[in-house]
């Protein structure tokens, strides 16, 4: 009992360094601010009274937002445009806790006011916001820890508890097993021909898809029954570090396919910002040490410093 209280302590608790969660902090900035970009001009058709829900739904009495409150043209386009400044400020490491809650309550006040136009790659998007709102993101590699610390903060990353990564880290476990799981619940999916019909409407379709595989049951039975192990293998494998690499690439074979041949919005980069969330805190220190080199910063971390901290990682 007592190594497995000292283990789930590591886990969540022992310090490592913050090389991680600045990449998260910064893919997860980008996807934001790309998705904000291209809702844009839509944005008066989907979110504000003229448009095509001219109210929020009344069948959501426990959502929120700023749109609930306040239903105008003028609040939801300064809504969107904070939104973005907030994304960027996000990718940067600006006022990094402020923005963080800025883009949380963005998405939310957008998912209250019109949830039919949005898919559960926004739903991963609103919850990653909130571990980032909760976590030290501005502690390296941002324009914050460069006015603490001068220059020499791009190429140090102060070891935090990684609770808040660990979050996003679970998350993305919990996303991949709770869609296997409805997926099994219904019929299509059981009996493969679940993939044939999503592949076959017309408005969601993206890129033509080879008839002679549309056409194939045996094809879609296995490509439908493929996905299913596929989400069962990634939400149980990803947590195993030798076969890890191997069930993140088989994440984006996954998601580059459905990219492929569906309009999912943003839903496949979602997933890429949790699969950052993986990338080991040496790893991530290098790699944001060699971006600093190149931009002509003198590299001062202390390498043994940072493996000491990463070994405390998954």
């Amino acid at each position: 009992m007592k190594a497995a209280a000292n283990a789930w302590e590591r886990f969540w608790f022992a310090p490592q360094p913050t090389s991680t969660l600045a990449l998260v902090r910064i893919a997860f900035g980008l996807v934001v601010l790309g998705w904000s970009v291209a809702l844009l001009p839509v944005a008066g058709a989907l979110f504000r009274p003229g448009g095509a829900q001219p109210a929020p739904p009344a069948y959501e009495p426990g959502m929120w937002g700023v749109l609930n409150a306040w239903n105008s043209d003028a609040v939801a386009v300064a809504l969107l445009v904070a939104l973005i400044a907030a994304a960027a400020a996000v990718t940067v490491g600006f006022l990094t806790r402020l923005a963080a809650l800025v883009v949380f309550v963005g998405l939310i006040s957008l998912h209250a006011r019109n949830p039919f136009v949005l898919n559960s790659g926004d739903t991963l998007l609103r919850g990653t916001a909130f571990f980032l709102l909760l976590a030290p993101a501005g502690a390296s590699f941002s324009v914050d820890a460069f006015l603490r610390r001068g220059r020499a903060a791009l190429t140090e990353f102060p070891a935090r508890a990684p609770w808040a990564l660990r979050l996003i880290q679970v998350q993305l476990s919990i996303l991949y097993l709770s869609s296997a799981w409805s997926k099994v619940r219904g019929t299509t999916w059981n009996d493969g021909t679940a993939l044939g019909y999503a592949l076959g409407l017309d408005d969601l379709r993206r890129l033509p898809f080879p008839h002679f595989l549309l056409d194939s049951a045996a094809i879609m039975n296995a490509l439908t029954w493929g996905t299913l192990v596929l989400e069962v293998s990634i939400g149980v494998l990803i947590w195993n570090r030798v076969l890890r690499p191997y069930a993140i690439a088989a994440g984006l074979a996954l998601h580059l396919g459905i990219d492929y041949s569906l309009r999912v919005g943003f839903f496949g980069l979602a997933i890429v910002v949790s699969y950052v969330a993986f990338v080991p805190p040496d790893a991530a220190s290098r790699l944001l040490t060699r971006i600093a080199s190149a931009r002509g910063v003198r590299v001062r971390t202390t390498r043994g410093r940072a493996r000491t901290g990463a070994r405390a990682g998954t």
